[in-house]
């Protein structure tokens, strides 16, 4: 495989370039020639880690037309001029003109080894310095993204920056609601991915379409397989075989759940299970991370309140003493939706744990009046609080929503 090139020799000299760059490359600098200047800017990186070696003296565009044209595509990166007709004058033009030094020709060897290894040391330095500030950015944005305080959250952002910027498939899991789909897009921006963001939906999908839509992903992006375990096996075939390819995008899962469990009960193959558990990551719930219930509850009414164009509501210590004791087997997505209940002013609906957390099983008329409440829930929440749209929007009679809103609870 061939290396990186650590330099960029640009001269119209054919002897000298061919010299210079076997001298180079038996010093274990790997080198790359160019004839003329604009075919280097053609290949010219901003963030490349090397460093460019550049005649003054070139038919078309000389050096200093090339410098000019460097430090407006890619300003860190160094420059070192040569030229057989140097002067001092010359030397301080080019390096008021961005030349991090200059050489003279015939360049003796030790002078450009010693230059060339001082010029790369640096630069590494400098791609060392901007990857450090970059990650100190990036955590106090993940921040904004993963919120919250508790030692589960900051366990889980520290996990998140150390695996986001590597090349390898990473398995979010946890209960409903914690926010898988938030994550892996956290995930795919403070990534080194330059490319979009595709995430798949694998519940209910075929395998035509999935094979579709993966050939439509270029290499360059990500993709996100949401709910793996809902894949049947030739669709978890299909994305094993996607995943064995040496060219492909970056891939995100997420399943609901412990993955080991549903290997265990066969929801996911072997074949793929053992592609996808490279870097697994536990998205905490909401019962695990202490006092974030209350510091995300004020975020949710403030987005809530804003898009409904509601005042905040009070919130009494009667009703953050329940939130306290409440399981929130809903995770987020419940306490997002509890949030939004309290600016339009309508029942929490926290009265009741579901079954499965020690609870009874509804009657199947508790269940069909919990299911038509939760309809009527939705439509007051798309209407902003107003009934005659939310009346609209479930196309029936205004007075049938109130008779409806009654027998359901919604209206005393």
């Amino acid at each position: 495989m061939k290396r990186e090139a650590a330099i960029y020799l640009v001269d119209d000299d054919t002897d000298f370039r061919e010299a210079t760059t076997e001298f180079l490359e038996s010093e274990g600098f790997a080198t790359r020639a160019f004839e003329n200047g604009a075919r280097m800017l053609e290949r010219l990186d901003p963030e490349w880690d090397g460093l460019i070696l550049c005649d003054v003296r070139m038919q078309g565009m000389d050096g200093f037309a090339v410098l000019k044209a460097v430090r407006a595509a890619a300003a860190k990166v160094p420059f070192i001029m040569m030229t057989g007709h140097g002067d001092i004058r010359m030397a301080i033009t080019a390096i008021r003109g961005g030349a991090y030094d200059f050489l003279e020709k015939p360049v003796q060897p030790d002078m450009l080894l010693g230059l060339v290894r001082r010029t790369l040391n640096a630069r590494k330095m400098v791609i060392e310095n901007m990857r450090l500030r970059r990650r100190v950015a990036r955590y106090g944005d993940l921040r904004g993204r993963l919120i919250g305080t508790s030692a589960a959250i900051r366990e889980c952002r520290r996990q998140l920056l150390e695996i986001a910027p590597l090349p390898i498939t990473i398995l979010l899991h946890g209960e409903a609601g914690t926010g898988k789909e938030v994550t892996a897009r956290a995930i795919h921006d403070f990534s080194e991915v330059a490319g979009e963001f595709h995430p798949i939906n694998c519940a209910n999908l075929d395998d035509a379409t999935l094979r579709a839509e993966l050939r439509a992903i270029p290499d360059q992006d990500t993709v996100h397989f949401r709910a793996l375990h809902r894949l049947g096996a030739t669709g978890q075939s299909i994305v094993a075989e996607y995943l064995r390819q040496p060219r492909r995008a970056r891939v995100l899962v997420s399943v609901t759940g412990d993955p080991a469990k549903c290997h265990a009960s066969g929801q996911i193959t072997d074949e793929l299970y053992y592609l996808v558990a490279v870097a697994p990551i536990r998205l905490p719930p909401l019962r695990e991370r202490e006092k974030d219930v209350f510091t995300l509850l004020e975020l949710f009414l403030r987005d809530a309140a804003g898009r409904f164009g509601k005042p905040l509501p009070p919130v009494t210590r009667e009703t953050l003493a329940s939130f306290r004791k409440y399981p929130w087997p809903g995770n987020l997505r419940q306490l997002r939706g509890v949030a939004e209940r309290m600016v339009l002013g309508l029942p929490l609906g926290l009265d009741h744990v579901p079954a499965g957390d020690g609870a009874p099983v509804a009657s199947y008329d508790e269940a069909m009046q919990s299911h038509e409440r939760a309809i009527i829930e939705r439509a007051l929440m798309e209407a902003g609080g107003q009934k005659g749209a939310a009346a609209d929007l479930l196309q029936i009679p205004r007075k049938r929503l109130y008779l409806r809103m009654k027998a359901t609870g919604l209206l005393e």
